[in-house]
């Protein structure tokens, strides 16, 4: 990740320079100052020593960019960048950017991942942006415009009336910079015809978005999809702003996919395996480790099967989903890890797996990739059906005793859960918790089945056979 040096003469204005930048991207690149000189009588001036040690300390492969107020600021940087070895100094660009909107724009571009060329030109960006803004003769992108960006002409696309009271304003967008960022897809904002790259800060600023303004994401390429529901999650979220509404007869959250739905609600609380947990003597723990190792091989067959069924009834690559459980749950060193924890603490079958697999979960949540730490939920899947089988209370089918359409209302539902939903009756499916990452939700994307996740207070507030509609426009679940 490219990281950034502000140098100034006064360490008071780089510093406020640098909290300010850092509140765009909490936890992204990282950003030293070099700022001042050491002189209590005299302290306004640059240090090119203290430049120089600057880059270094927040030096990577990826680059440095440096940010200049003006006069010796420049000759200071001049100066480090010969001071530094060849090496680092062919990784560092001096900036001729404005330092405060230069700074922000620079350290939202990094955040989200740019090159060393591409954070320089958002930086040097910011001051059209602004001028634009004050419309001071620059002329803004022309519509179809996009930073170079192309979408295709089949491209999907959802759309959003925004609703933070001051817009689209600096943090908000720079939230949107840093959701759309790791997407592998063409990407455009449009509004009233206008068209912006949306991982540009200064591009969303020409944009000029405000309250009440409809905004478009189109989308085009291999995760398209997956940026257009990242799109809806942030903006349900109101781009990462607490944002008060004069509606409470509905419950917002996030469509995967998009589509309009009236049904009758079912509630569905699928019934999840408990124990008590036991200690064991020694002489117990061959028996603990064959029922542990019995209900494995049971869970193995399931998965097996719901594969078999996932490739007719869905697709192949829904059936590797439950290839992959099989083969997490087959793998030795996982089992033998189960067989000591039985041998060792001397607890019973069901504890050695749950204390095996949650431990595998909580590795999962710790993981910084959305994607992949939604992957948490297959392990509590595996383990679900695995304390199923000890427990003697195998994981049922979805089978409502009801044979009209319905919307499936649910706190959670595993992988395995969506296998043999019935897309005829469940014409769409309601979360109170859920990820638009999830396998849940990528297999109800497969299956055609809108899901709506995150939905907060839908159970509690519902009831079974009451009409309710899914307002996919909105991403919102109204009560009848």
């Amino acid at each position: 990740m490219v990281n950034l040096v502000v140098v100034s003469h006064s360490a008071l204005l780089a510093q406020g320079v640098a909290e300010l930048a850092q509140q765009m991207t909490q936890g992204g690149c990282q950003l030293v100052v070099a700022a001042g000189i050491d002189d209590p009588e005299n302290p306004i001036g640059t240090d090119a020593i203290k430049v120089m040690e600057a880059i270094e300390s927040v030096y990577s492969p990826s680059g440095v960019l440096v940010l200049m107020d003006l006069g010796s600021a420049v000759l200071s940087a001049e100066t480090a960048l010969e001071l530094l070895g060849p090496e680092i100094a062919q990784n560092v660009r001096l900036s001729a950017a404005p330092l405060v909107e230069g700074t922000l724009a620079a350290v939202v571009a990094a955040s989200a991942g740019a090159s060393l060329a591409d954070v320089d030109a958002e930086a040097m960006g910011a001051i059209l942006a602004k001028a634009t803004q004050l419309g001071e003769g620059i002329s803004a992108p022309e519509a179809g415009g996009g930073a170079g960006v192309t979408v295709a002409p089949d491209a999907q696309s959802v759309s959003w009336v925004v609703r933070n009271p001051n817009g689209l304003h600096v943090r908000p967008a720079a939230k949107l910079v840093e959701v759309l960022a790791p997407f592998a897809a063409d990407l455009l904002l449009e509004k009233k015809g206008q068209c912006v790259n949306p991982r540009s800060l200064n591009q969303l600023a020409i944009l000029q978005v405000r309250k009440g303004d409809t905004i478009r994401l189109l989308a085009s390429g291999a995760q398209a999809g997956e940026a257009l529901d990242a799109f809806m999650q942030l903006a349900q979220q109101h781009f990462g702003e607490s944002v008060t509404t004069s509606s409470d007869s509905g419950f917002t959250g996030v469509m995967v996919p998009r589509g309009a739905i009236s049904a009758a609600v079912f509630q569905w609380h699928p019934v999840m395996p408990v124990f008590l947990p036991q200690t064991i003597n020694v002489e117990q723990v061959g028996d603990q480790q064959q029922r542990l190792h019995q209900a494995l091989a049971q869970t193995t067959a399931d998965l097996m099967h719901l594969a078999q069924q996932a490739e007719q009834q869905i697709s192949i690559d829904a059936a590797d989903i439950f290839n992959a459980h099989a083969m997490l749950i087959d793998d030795e060193e996982l089992q033998a890890a189960m067989d000591n924890r039985i041998a060792q603490q001397l607890v019973c079958a069901e504890s050695a797996l749950q204390d095996e697999l949650m431990a595998m979960v909580a590795d999962y949540l710790a993981l910084d990739d959305d994607y992949l730490r939604v992957r948490e939920l297959d392990i509590r899947d595996i383990l679900h059906r695995t304390l199923g089988h000890l427990t003697g209370f195998p994981p049922e089918p979805f089978s409502p005793a009801v044979s009209h359409e319905i919307l499936l209302l649910a706190e959670e539902l595993l992988p395995s859960q969506m296998v043999g939903l019935n897309p005829q009756q469940v014409k769409g499916i309601c979360l109170s918790q859920g990820h638009i990452m999830s396998h849940s939700a990528i297999l109800a994307k497969e299956m055609d089945i809108p899901m709506l996740v995150g939905v907060l207070g839908c159970i509690e507030a519902s009831h079974n056979g009451q009409q309710a509609v899914l307002d996919t426009a909105i991403g919102e679940l109204k009560l009848q």
